[in-house]
């Protein structure tokens, strides 16, 4: 994340400090005697508080301003020292000097105890406050990373499937821009958002509100850092110092970036596969009084030679379709019989009266057939007739998907007995 605050240098980012102690010290060949510094500052919008190093003599007031173009008689030095405190985790150590002289105003006594920071004044980080006119402090970019929340849902998605990219501001990010910023923000608004989905693919959307959520599919397998920056625009209160060094407060229009990143996982699409069921013919002739339910009926019959023999057409499941996701069985399907078609050649019903072959029937319709000749003898043994058949069924499987399938099968009849006596 790049953090890009468009306010000159006067707008440096930093973090904001409270006062940890008014310090003073006392001076005599340097300043003159009893010169103390302490840490004062000037109030800006909605209690913001800059703050800033005074020097004090019996016989003036003067500020010490960072860096040694001001015309001010001091000079003040702020360093960072982490002291790992959790009330205080890190203090800015402000040293003061003579313009003149370069000696130092503040510095510790001799034998002082540790940790001597060498010098006497101590300021801790407060978010209402911060240095007047000071320089960038590297968390700032960090902190604010994470004011930026960056999410991608589902977490790991099959190629080709959609990606819900979002993002949102969190409820600090106004009190953040105060620690980081080196002024009071007033106002601020999102102006425009940059989202690099981390696949070369990169869009613009418009600003507005503080949230985001745009979708986007990944056309291949791997781990992509979808990066989003919200650009922010506003106007806030800042404190410069003034050609002698005294502090003044002024308004500047500015500008930041605020960025985060979350990683998108995508796998090779599932092979999803819809297998069909093994089944076969079985029929049950009109004659037989029991009612037949879906899954009744015989391979094989006996019929009256010369008689006009009715019967109903079932499906016997062998083995249920199968739904398999990468060769792996996900669930079994259900099966019924829509239709129905007889093979082979006419059987030997009278014109009208039977069931010719080559046309599709619905699965309630009934099969009419008739053979006038009895079984054929082969080394001694009856052989049967072969009913070849032409099975149509239908697969409901558990994700909802229907399919239709054709299934080859036969049934056997004998024909033993005679229509009819002499």
């Amino acid at each position: 994340m790049r953090l890009l605050a468009i306010l000159k240098s006067l707008l440096a980012i930093c973090l904001t400090i409270g006062l940890l102690a008014l310090s003073s010290t006392s001076g005599h060949s340097a300043t003159g005697p009893s010169a103390s510094v302490v840490i004062t500052s000037i109030s800006g919008y909605d209690g913001h508080a800059f703050v800033f190093a005074q020097v004090t003599t019996p016989n003036s007031v003067s500020p010490a301003p960072t860096g040694t173009t001001h015309q001010s008689p001091y000079y003040a030095e702020w360093a960072r020292v982490a002291i790992g405190s959790t009330t205080c985790p890190w203090v800015w150590a402000v040293y003061v000097f003579n313009r003149t002289t370069n000696l130092q105003v503040n510095p510790t006594p001799p034998n002082a105890p540790s940790p001597d920071f060498g010098t006497t004044t101590l300021v801790c980080a407060s978010p209402g406050s911060t240095p007047v006119d000071e320089a960038p402090v590297a968390e700032a970019t960090a902190r604010l990373d994470l004011d930026l929340l960056v999410n991608v849902s589902p977490a790991v998605v099959a190629v080709g499937s959609s990606s819900l990219i979002s993002a949102r501001l969190n409820s600090t990010l106004v009190n953040d821009l105060n620690l980081y910023l080196n002024m009071a923000i007033e106002d601020w608004s999102v102006t425009g958002w940059f989202v690099d989905f981390g696949d070369s693919q990169t869009t613009m959307a418009n600003g507005g509100p503080t949230t985001l959520r745009l979708a986007h599919t990944y056309q291949a397998a791997g781990q992509y850092d979808a990066r989003v920056i919200a650009y922010i625009s506003g106007h806030a209160q800042a404190a410069v110092y003034d050609r002698y060094g005294r502090p003044q407060l002024i308004q500047q229009a500015f500008s930041v970036q605020v960025g985060n990143h979350a990683v998108a996982s995508t796998r090779a699409r599932a092979i999803k596969r819809y297998l069909s069921p093994a089944g076969q013919v079985t029929v049950v002739p009109s004659l037989d009084a029991s009612a037949p339910d879906a899954t009744a009926g015989f391979n094989q019959i006996d019929a009256l030679r010369g008689a006009l023999t009715t019967m109903a057409v079932h499906l016997r499941i062998q083995q249920e379709g199968l739904m398999t996701i990468d060769g792996r069985v996900t669930g079994v399907g259900r099966s019924r019989l829509i239709a129905w078609r007889l093979g082979g050649s006419p059987s030997d019903a009278p014109a009208g009266a039977g069931t010719l072959p080559g046309q599709v029937h619905a699965f309630q319709d009934p099969l009419r057939l008739q053979w006038n000749a009895p079984d054929r003898l082969a080394s001694g043994r009856t052989q049967g007739y072969v009913v070849p058949m032409t099975l149509y069924v239908e697969t409901h499987y558990p994700d909802g998907h229907v399919a239709n399938f054709v299934i080859a099968s036969s049934f056997f009849v004998f024909v033993n007995f005679a229509a009819e006596s002499g």
